[in-house]
């Protein structure tokens, strides 16, 4: 598949290969045609070394894989927690199974720290708080890498302020994670998903052998932790170049970490306003549901100036039933990807199934996009995929269905979040890069109760009953 620059885009090439870069860029502007690029701008240096191309979502590292044109024998492309269990596995600090505790493990550690801290002392109303509160603070001790009671203490930031932490009882919270370590040690697994960047790091500190990359680029680099980009940072090759490519409305893993915290220097910031992608009724739209009260403003926000496409005005469309929304969604699904590429974005698998198979008693055997999928290559198909793993990728059609209360925000991640206000937070963001893959049409469904994310009042959309249809 071809990727052409165009613009301002193609400065990138020009920018030196060595160093720390950050690009920032708003929906639609490129950034992951332009962090392909200059990878393989940087593998077709003469003697310059192997090129690490890194993201988060492992569906996005299958897409870009299935490029040709950025294909070359020096250039590797991964996930991030690939790259670190192969970091650690080649210093032989990797156990060979069930080295990484699962998020239910770790849940049930933290607990059982907790339960001894209470027991020890029960009159501590900060060990009172409940346990959701406990692994949220102590996953952002692990992704800000914090070594010491001191440091976390005088921590500025703490990452949301619903926590309302008191600086001297912070030594409770801290009591928990230290408690947490010596409990998950007892058994095999050392690392959790939170903290394997800050031993990887670590272990870097050490390790003085010669780096493996030269040069490391980081795309969609706003869902990484500040430890996961030091790490990265550490692990390029002295002389080499950091790139870090990113977009802060797109920051859907819940971490509200900015990588001005992560090691990152550098004396300018690229940012690239253009849109490529929307239509300019479809980023009116984006625009309006950044500007809802759940909506969390960043002083890296890079806004659109301008658009370069054109298409109609996104739809919502009110049903009386799921099943008169989820066929009508799955017809015109079906009609579209005959003349273009057309996906249906959900916001769990379940639903994902749910349409699968409406679709295949249709005769239509849609793509389903996951971790898994080889080679997507935004062909006139029909696609199925969540709002996470639709990150980094555009459609021609994009559908939305099931945007109701129910779904949207997911009531157990707002069950199991610290506040409401941040689970409201991070779930407004999903609405908004799903919002944003689409090239021409976007279309919007629901029945029952619309979901409070939805910017209701606004005009940028138009508003239909399935009896106007």
């Amino acid at each position: 598949m071809a990727i052409t620059l165009t613009g301002k885009q193609q400065e990138v090439l020009a920018l030196p290969a060595k160093g720390h870069i950050v690009v920032l860029g708003t929906a639609g502007s490129g950034k992951t045609t332009i962090a392909l690029h200059r990878a393989r701008h940087l593998a077709n240096i003469p003697g310059r070394g192997r090129i690490l191309l890194v993201t988060f979502n492992r569906a996005l590292v299958e897409y870009m894989k299935g490029i040709d044109y950025i294909q070359s024998s020096k250039l590797t492309v991964e996930n991030y927690h690939r790259f670190a269990r192969g970091y650690l596995n080649a210093r032989g600090k990797m156990p060979k199974w069930n080295g990484i505790l699962s998020p239910e493990q770790k849940e049930c550690y933290i607990g059982q720290a907790l339960e001894k801290l209470k027991v020890e002392h029960p009159e501590e109303s900060t060990l009172k708080r409940p346990r959701e509160f406990f692994v949220d603070e102590i996953t952002f001790i692990e992704r800000f890498g914090f070594n010491n009671l001191a440091e976390y203490r005088e921590a500025e930031r703490i990452g949301r302020a619903s926590s309302n932490i008191k600086r001297e009882n912070r030594k409770w919270i801290y009591a928990v994670y230290e408690e947490y370590q010596t409990l998950r040690q007892t058994d095999e697994p050392r690392y959790d998903w939170d903290d394997l960047a800050l031993y990887v790091f670590r272990e870097l500190q050490e390790d003085d052998s010669a780096r493996r990359y030269t040069h490391i680029i980081v795309d969609e680099g706003q869902d990484f932790s500040p430890m996961m980009i030091k790490s990265l940072v550490a692990a390029t090759a002295q002389g080499g170049s950091f790139t870090f490519f990113g977009d802060v409305a797109q920051q859907i893993y819940g971490s509200r970490l900015s990588w001005r915290d992560s090691g990152i220097t550098t004396n300018r910031i690229w940012r690239f306003d253009v849109n490529y992608r929307n239509p300019e009724s479809i980023a009116a739209f984006a625009a309006a549901i950044t500007e809802t009260k759940y909506w969390r403003q960043d002083r890296d926000m890079v806004e659109a100036t301008s658009q370069i496409a054109e298409g109609p005005k996104p739809i919502l469309v009110k049903f009386s039933s799921r099943e008169r929304e989820m066929s009508w969604v799955v017809q015109q699904a079906i009609d579209r990807g005959k003349i273009a590429s057309a996906v249906i974005v959900c916001r769990n698998w379940t639903d994902i199934s749910a349409f699968s198979q409406a679709l295949r008693v249709q005769g239509c055997n849609a793509v389903e996009i996951n971790k898994d999928t080889p080679g997507y290559a935004n062909e006139k198909e029909v696609y199925l995929t969540t709002y996470h793993s639709v990150k980094g990728m555009e459609f021609d059609h994009v559908f939305i269905p099931n945007l109701t209360e129910d779904k949207l925000p997911d009531p157990d991640v707002v069950s199991r979040a610290v506040s409401k206000e941040d689970a409201y937070a991070d779930e407004i963001k999903l609405l908004y890069v799903a919002v944003t893959r689409s090239r021409y049409g976007l279309y919007m469904t629901f029945n029952g109760t619309l979901s409070s994310l939805f910017p209701v009042d606004s005009d940028r959309y138009d508003f239909y009953g399935e009896e106007n249809l």
